[in-house]
This record gives structure tokens, sequence and C-alpha cells, in this order.
């Protein structure tokens, strides 16, 4: 039920986008493939309270070619898009989940969602790591060519 509602409610979930809620936030993972060939794992934040109907804060694009993530905010209409260095970084997805595991609330601040990341349970985060790691791992392994 949860998910349904929360799929209605959320520009740029896809169909098969699985959502994993913790608490103040929603954490939205598929695989994307994308027109120049690139290619991986997209994890969306979602503010679960946000008014209207774009709730996306946060975006990694773990891809192959062109890693990067986005800042993003409807409201203060942000889309700030920043690329890795995988040479410093590494890979792209342990950065991803290293990044959300240690660094969210600080991320939701730069995003201007103040009022998410207050409401950040971390507790609800950690629980909710297991099912993101899992959904990305069983994803990069059904759909990398």
């Amino acid at each position: 039920m949860m998910q349904e509602s929360m799929e209605t409610r959320m520009t740029g979930t896809k169909s098969d986008e699985e959502l994993i809620p913790a608490g103040a936030v929603s954490f939205g993972v598929l695989y994307r493939h994308q027109p120049n060939g690139d290619q991986g794992v997209c994890i969306h934040v979602f503010g679960n309270d946000l008014p209207g109907h774009d709730k996306e804060l946060l975006r990694f694009d773990c891809f192959q070619k062109e890693p990067h993530y986005h800042y993003r905010n409807a409201a203060i209409k942000k889309n700030e898009r920043i690329f890795l260095d995988c040479t410093a970084e590494g890979l792209p997805l342990t950065w991803t989940l290293d990044k959300i595991k240690n660094r969210l609330p600080l991320m939701l601040l730069r995003c201007g969602a103040e009022d998410v990341a207050r409401k950040v349970d971390q507790r609800e985060v950690d629980a909710a790591m297991p099912k993101i790691i899992a959904w990305a791992e069983n994803l990069t392994a059904t759909h990398r060519k």
C-alpha cells in the first residue's frame, strides 16, 4: 500500500523502481540504460512530506561511463549535477552507499531541504541500507551487459 501511494506522488518514479521507505525519506532504486550507451543503478532520495508531486531531492546515477549525482529541489527550482572522479572517489555505487549512510542529512541541507534533513532518523536509514544494497546488486547483475 505504501509503495502505490508513493508512486503516484513522486515524479521520476518508474514502474520498475523499487521504493524503500525510511522515515522522512524514501529511496527509489532502479537500473537505467541511457541513449548514449551508458548504464547503471540509479538511486533517488525522496522527501516524503514535501508538497507537490516532485519530491526528489537527490539522485545518484551510478553509471559506468559518466557517473554523477544531482542535488534537486523542485520547490526552489534546483537541479545541480556533479560528476564523480572515479580515480579519487572509487566505484560509484560504493561511493553512493557511503554518502547515503554517512552524509545524507548534510546533502539534504545542500538541496535546500532543511525540514527533511532535521527529520532524518539514522536508525531508519541504517535499516533501509541492506534493502538498497540488495536491490542495487540484483539490478546490476540482471541488467549489466
